[in-house]
């Protein structure tokens, strides 16, 4: 997929990738087309689009822990949520679209059922509603939890009491992705944060640390339900090239 002469942003066209998928499959759902064409469409980003590094699309181990300290001193329904992301990697819509009936301990462990997203899109907060379906096809998955993740969503079950979505407002209402956003940017400016931090960063923090951990890039993609994405592979390169020259000394071990 090309631009062609009109000049369109790397952001505008990822949408616009999107709004083409879910439109197709649509019309899938309806028999209308046998197969999906926006599942094999390729996007040949711009290079050098925006001036923000790599770095910017995700958080250090000290905007983190600060940005959680803050979170959980100011909002703990926003805190656990902000928590969840970084420990899951999963899309903010995915995780707020959770019931606590998603959530299961199997025999190889706890696992979250991704199963659908948060819609609510100029939508009343009473026609809010989860998805059949996630962003992208490659999102319905299972994901394996960590002991902490297991730790929130026992703290989430007892705020749940039991039923209903797992992160939720004090009203216990589905949490709305612009508030929980404009949250996140009023925490990163009084904290001298100086990236463009939203709810998505913590999918990116959570895909930078397993890469920092080891992680080969083919079980991360699967683990947040990426097939093919620009972003996680640049993140990728740059953690992996990050840590290959800070323990260049043990190079000399081979």
């Amino acid at each position: 997929m090309i631009y062609g002469p009109r000049h369109i942003s790397n952001a505008y066209a990822s949408k616009f990738k999107i709004f083409l998928h879910q439109l197709f499959a649509f019309a899938v759902k309806k028999s209308y087309l046998s197969d999906n064409p926006a599942e094999k469409l390729e996007i040949a980003y711009r290079l050098g689009e925006g001036g923000s590094s790599t770095r910017n699309k995700f958080l250090e181990a000290d905007e983190l822990n600060k940005l959680l300290e803050y979170a959980y001193g100011h909002n703990h329904n926003y805190a656990t949520l902000c928590e969840w992301l970084y420990q899951t990697g999963m899309r903010c819509g995915e995780a707020l679209a959770l019931d606590v009936k998603d959530i299961e301990n199997t025999s190889d462990g706890w696992v979250a059922h991704v199963n659908g997203t948060m819609e609510y899109t100029k939508l009343k907060m009473s026609e809010w509603h989860k998805t059949d379906q996630t962003k992208t096809p490659a999102g319905m998955s299972d994901v394996a939890l960590s002991k902490r993740a297991v730790e929130i969503y026992h703290d989430r079950y007892a705020y749940a009491d039991g039923h209903g979505y797992l992160f939720t407002t004090k009203h216990h209402t589905p949490i709305q992705i612009s508030a929980f956003n404009t949250f996140l940017r009023n925490a990163a400016k009084k904290l001298k944060i100086d990236k463009p931090v939203s709810s998505h960063i913590f999918r990116h923090t959570h895909i930078s640390k397993l890469a920092e951990l080891g992680v080969p890039m083919y079980v991360i993609q699967q683990r947040v339900g990426h097939s093919n994405s620009r972003v996680t592979q640049e993140i990728y390169t740059h953690v992996t090239h990050e840590a290959i020259v800070k323990n260049r000394d043990q190079l000399e071990n081979l």
